[in-house]
């Protein structure tokens, strides 16, 4: 293995690292948006989530999660 290999291997690695944190940074920024919108729904429709919190914030994951995963697309 020579020294172009492992440098390859490392750019390789830093990319994945760089793009992980990227799309972490990314998801949590959509969960907000999310969080938002389901919560401000809930008032402008008068349901009380007060109590629930929990379904609240579900919500938001499950909107964050489908997005995450119907933004792969179809590629080729």
């Amino acid at each position: 293995m020579g020294l172009d290999d492992m440098t390859d291997t490392a750019r390789g690695i830093l990319m994945l690292v760089i793009s992980v944190v990227i799309l972490v940074i990314m998801g949590l920024i959509f969960f907000t948006i999310d969080l938002w919108i389901v919560d401000t729904a809930a008032s402008l429709l008068d349901i009380d989530v007060t109590g629930s919190g929990g379904l609240v914030v579900l919500s938001a994951a499950i909107l964050s999660a489908a997005a995450l995963i119907g933004s792969k697309g179809r590629h080729g």
